[in-house]
């Protein structure tokens, strides 16, 4: 017995789960803006596609990198074993079991909190604050630089000294790294290309960001030797557009109003850590114990 209704190819049910995997939000917010249609059937029971949508939101970080179509085929494989394996606890009653008891007060505490938290994120992440953020932080904010340097990377310090006097004295930038300098991963002339500040170790990082076109450095100790470097130019990063930076800034927000959020709710709940000698912080969140060493 086929599991999909007659009149619903496989094909056509993966494509409206796709389709929404694509637009963004969690699955299980799209509910009202998708029809739930049934996708499968397993002894007349009906699986739909929100249920589909919360188990994409359970398993979403464990699939995140399989393809949208696997994906879709897995959690609807899943489902159907679920319901297989359920339907037939319920013939042996199983659903009387305390244990089952235990785990249905444990995952209705879990969707309470789940919706509930939506609701109160929903005012913070809107799109007029979305809007704002990208104003502020990115629209109105200065440009990021990126620095395109070349260097000479050499062993000790009065090498780096010596080089530094010799271009000074007029040897070309690009022949004193074609002759000097140790860095296999550039080109002869030590050129580097464009790099963010991020990108590079700090002590060069610091030097570079801080010189002008044309400049020479004086010797420039790292982690992997002593640098002379040449900054050549700076250019500014492009801005993302809004719509390019949405996810970013609505994961920003959602973290920051909901660090706050939650430290309000506990300021206003009585919460008491059994066993203070297990050592609980100031917010009440039980700290992890450490590994132990074998």
């Amino acid at each position: 017995m086929s599991v999909f209704r007659r009149f619903a190819s496989p094909a056509a049910i993966a494509a409206v789960f796709l389709a929404a995997l694509a637009s963004g939000p969690a699955l299980a917010q799209q509910e009202e803006e998708v029809s739930d249609e049934v996708v499968a059937t397993v002894d007349g029971t009906p699986i739909r596609y929100s249920d589909l949508a919360m188990a994409d939101e359970e398993m979403g970080a464990a699939l995140a990198q399989v393809e949208p179509q696997v994906r879709f085929q897995y959690l609807l494989g899943m489902l159907i074993d679920r319901r297989v394996v359920a339907l037939e606890a319920k013939e042996k009653h199983v659903d009387d079991d305390p244990a089952v008891k235990r785990r249905q007060d444990y995952f209705n505490e879990k969707a309470l909190r789940d919706v509930y938290w939506v609701q109160l994120m929903q005012d913070k992440v809107s799109d007029e604050a979305i809007e704002a953020a990208y104003e502020k932080n990115i629209a109105s904010a200065p440009a990021e630089k990126e620095a395109h340097a070349r260097h000479i990377l050499l062993e000790r310090e009065d090498e780096a000294k010596k080089v530094v006097s010799e271009i000074e004295g007029g040897k070309s930038f690009e022949a004193a790294a074609k002759e000097y300098s140790r860095d296999p991963g550039s080109s002869d002339d030590g050129d580097l290309g464009f790099f963010r500040k991020e990108e590079m170790v700090p002590e060069f990082a610091d030097a570079a960001f801080t010189m002008k076109p044309g400049e020479i450095s004086g010797p420039v100790q790292t982690q992997f030797g002593w640098h002379v470097i040449q900054l050549v130019e700076f250019r500014d990063l492009p801005k993302p557009t809004l719509e390019e930076a949405h996810d970013d800034i609505v994961r920003k927000i959602a973290r920051e109003e909901g660090q706050k959020l939650m430290e309000k709710l506990r300021s206003g709940a009585k919460i008491e850590i059994i066993g203070v000698e297990s050592a609980a912080p100031s917010s009440g969140r039980p700290q992890l114990a450490p590994p132990v060493e074998e």
